[in-house]
């Protein structure tokens, strides 16, 4: 059985996003300072029963949040608003939900453009053993 932040791993690693690095949980010590790569950074948001059936619970409600450090590079030459909505469209082509797309914004330390998604979707106790 995988993680949630491992089901959206697969999912961004099979799109075309462009991307230098994903990471789990947390980014690397030695990759903090590393601005000009475009890395994902994935922690759970939800994780928790969600449907019930004879008195038990029968699904999980799964979230991912989603951070997206844009390279300063550049020679990076990513269509930003095009390769986002890209993505969205994978995770709805794989059942999962858009719960939450903020504005971008500038991380006043580096000048790297951030974008922040959150993505949901309930899993059957089945499939997440198939997972």
């Amino acid at each position: 059985m995988k993680r949630p932040v491992e089901i959206v791993q697969d999912i961004i690693a099979a799109s075309d996003f462009p991307h230098d690095e994903i990471f789990l949980d947390s980014i690397s010590s030695e990759k903090l300072d590393s601005s000009n790569e475009t890395q994902v950074l994935l922690t759970e948001s939800d994780n928790g029963p969600s449907d019930y059936g004879n008195s038990d619970f029968i699904s999980l409600m799964y979230g991912v949040y989603i951070q997206i450090f844009y390279s300063n590079a550049e020679d990076s030459g990513i269509n930003i608003v095009q390769s986002e909505i890209n993505l969205m469209k994978s995770f709805i082509n794989n059942d999962w939900l858009i719960a939450q797309s903020k504005s971008h914004y500038i991380d006043p330390d580096t000048g790297q453009i951030i974008k922040n998604l959150t993505v949901q979707r309930i899993m059957t106790l089945s499939e997440i053993a198939n997972s």
